[in-house]
């Protein structure tokens, strides 16, 4: 099949999207714009074929040339940027870009957020440091249920478990020992099974490797001949089909040859051991296979980093194990600068971030903080019910933070936890890696962000704008929101939003509508709308004053937890009255809230009556929950979470009404729903 060229010249993004960057965070979607405006790739004509819609991560690695460019599905340009790492690269859920590189004296990890549309100098974290053990990290892989990242430590023949969520010059959290040099990995997570491609032409393959960190070493080890019964060499790039159980292997052969280079399809990939006959092999002069450092899947489309011949190209393979191979051109070739690495990410709508859930078809249990006073034997504790409240809360990790307040969960299922103390010394918010699959903090694992510059004094409410990549904090002694990067780590500097000089308690972003609410201590919610495009420079565009028959309810009123239903454009509010009351609690709705301003009449409400009778059992609702249907309460003075069945459905759910259920738990601070 003759191969296309692409031309680069005249090629635009297919979606035009808003670029901010205000103090080192990304604004809104960050800009496609390039970082160099010469990218250095080689002329090219058009006729692409068809491919399904994907984002495309190229790295390059060469003396002159260390950036990330972000193409289309069809290798167009969308973006340039670097990341201060310069080998193997992956995407992870939360859209952050992983990358490991070898430019310092040992090598690092950093994890940059906005992978698709960051610009270099955003924030990003990083862990380097002698403690690491890193020597030569070339390719990677994430375990995302554990929170860990793999990497294959080529200059010490290892593999390193790190902390996907750690910071700084922290110790890997397990060393896997290997007989030779490894390049690249792959691992399957249905299977818990990690594929390493290593250097001296062989395979090593662990089994239930999750489970048991590659204690007693790989399980079996295979070469690869091909059809005319040359062995392999020098493994590099290497991915797998689960679908179909096959591997795909880049072999570059003798490192300073630009025309030796392989790549081979390997069927029944879990059972191979010992020396293996190649189903498929493509080789030859019109491959143009001379260092194939990298390989990708998607589906059954190929793309491979060619990193020497003809000074480095990304080759892309249609219906890969369809093919007969031999000496085969590529179906699209794009001259790019000395490609190291790629990840490609199929187009899809992104997961919902926890706040954002709208099905209650969902499966989730509910996670709750308890923080009936600082220091004392549960706070910092975390819980989980059923949904179904049957039975107490069971605890689930131990931050061992003196004082947890808020927690929520990004797409990866890494928590997020403010904690306050009532000073910047003490106060701040904790990063926990794959929260489900752990039992207490680790500093080699988990990272704070904390210190003077952070404004952190006294943090409620944290929301993630998981597609901004942002944290938005409700700082309740400053009386202000505070917005950082979701790669924030250390003293980092906020982005601040005035909310008028009121104290805010807890916020939800609307996706959708690209607006932000802010529930304030005053009764009152404050709105900033189009919030990417500025994150509120400009003040609050609207407050709305939940009112009965046109009159606001009368003080003390005192919101705090708050969630936007996107479905029926409703918000839904918390309000405690006075903090240390048992029984002045309320729950409100307020209808058509994408527009709402002002003075705004609740559409249901849910209170204590006032003449003895009261059935709620509200005081101190101070968060809320939502799944789409069913509201859950984390009740503080009254020690309860409570669940509100077809909160906004049901007629019946309103006035001097008891909740569908409830269950007891000991001064409960924060609730959110945490998918499974």
């Amino acid at each position: 099949m003759k191969p296309n060229h692409l031309s680069e010249q005249g090629k635009w993004p297919k979606k035009t999207l808003l670029a901010l960057s205000v103090s080192g965070l990304i604004v809104g979607l960050s800009g496609c714009g390039s970082d160099d405006d010469n990218d250095n790739d080689g002329p090219v004509t058009g006729g692409a074929p068809d491919f399904t819609p994907a984002t495309v991560f190229v790295a390059s690695n060469s003396s002159t040339d260390t950036n990330v460019r972000v193409r289309d599905e069809d290798l167009g340009l969308l973006n340039t940027y670097t990341t201060g790492a310069n080998e193997g690269l992956l995407v992870n859920k939360a859209g952050g870009l992983v990358q490991a590189g070898d430019l310092g004296s040992t090598g690092n990890l950093v994890t940059a957020c906005n992978a698709a549309t960051r610009m270099t100098g955003d924030a990003s974290y990083e862990i380097a440091g002698a403690n690491t053990t890193f020597a030569s990290p070339k390719g990677i892989a994430t375990i995302a249920s554990e929170g860990l990242v793999v990497v294959a430590n080529n200059g010490a023949s290892t593999l390193l478990l790190m902390g996907a969520s750690a910071s700084g010059n922290v110790a890997p959290v397990a060393t896997v020992a290997l007989a030779a040099n490894a390049w690249d990995l792959v691992y399957d997570d249905a299977s818990d099974r990690l594929f390493v491609a290593q250097v001296d032409g062989s395979v090593a393959v662990f089994d239930a490797f999750a489970a048991n960190r590659g204690v007693g070493g790989a399980n079996r080890t295979f070469t690869v001949v091909d059809g005319d019964g040359e062995a392999s060499v020098n493994l590099h790039g290497i991915d797998y089909d689960a679908q179909g159980d096959r591997l795909v292997i880049g072999d570059v052969g003798a490192a300073g040859s630009a025309d030796d280079g392989k790549l081979y399809v390997i069927d029944n990939a879990s059972s191979a051991d010992g020396q293996i006959t190649a189903a498929t092999t493509f080789k030859g002069p019109n491959t143009r296979l001379g260092n194939p450092v990298d390989l990708q899947l998607d589906g059954t489309d190929l793309r491979v980093a060619e990193k020497a011949n003809g000074g480095g190209a990304v080759l892309v393979y249609q219906n890969i194990f369809s093919r007969s191979g031999g000496d085969v051109a590529a179906d699209l070739i794009l001259d790019t600068p000395a490609p190291e690495s790629l990840a490609v990410v199929p187009e899809a709508d992104p997961a919902p971030g926890v706040t954002d859930i709208v099905d209650p078809a969902t499966v989730y249990k509910v996670l709750t903080t308890s923080n009936p006073a600082t220091g004392s034997a549960t706070s910092g504790q975390l819980f989980t019910n059923a949904r179904t409240l049957a039975s107490a809360p069971a605890l689930a990790f131990d931050s061992n933070l003196a004082s947890a307040e808020n927690v929520t969960l990004d797409r990866d299922g890494n928590a997020y936890i403010t904690f306050d103390d009532g000073t910047t010394a003490n106060s701040g918010i904790a990063v926990i890696g794959a929260l489900g699959a752990r039992d207490n903090f680790d500093a080699n694992r988990d990272r704070i962000i904390t210190g003077a510059a952070t404004r952190l004094m006294s943090p409620k409410g944290i929301e993630l704008a998981d597609d901004l990549g942002l944290m938005i904090v409700a700082e309740n002694g400053g009386a202000e929101v505070l917005v950082f990067s979701a790669c924030a780590s250390g003293n980092a500097a906020p982005v601040t939003v005035s909310t008028g000089g009121v104290a805010p308690w807890d916020s939800d972003y609307d996706p959708s509508g690209d607006t932000l609410y802010v529930a304030l201590t005053n009764g009152t919610v404050a709105v900033y709308d189009d919030f990417s495009q500025d994150m509120g420079a400009g003040g609050i565009d609207r407050t709305i004053t939940p009112a009965s028959g046109g009159t606001p309810f009368a003080a003390p009123t005192n919101l705090h937890g708050i969630r936007y239903d996107q479905s029926s454009d409703t918000l839904i509010l918390a309000d405690v009255g006075a903090g240390g009351v048992d029984n002045d609690g309320a729950l409100e709705t307020i209808p058509a809230a994408s527009t709402a301003n002002g003075v705004t009449n609740v559409g249901k409400r849910i209170a204590n009556p006032g003449d003895g009778s009261d059935l709620t059992g509200l005081g101190n609702p101070v968060d809320i929950a939502f799944d789409g249907q069913d509201l859950y309460v984390a009740e503080k003075i009254n020690g309860q979470i409570q669940v509100w069945k077809n909160f906004l459905t049901d007629a019946a759910m309103i006035g001097n009404v008891a909740p569908s259920d409830s269950v007891a738990a000991t001064a409960p601070e924060s609730i959110v729903l945490m998918p499974e």
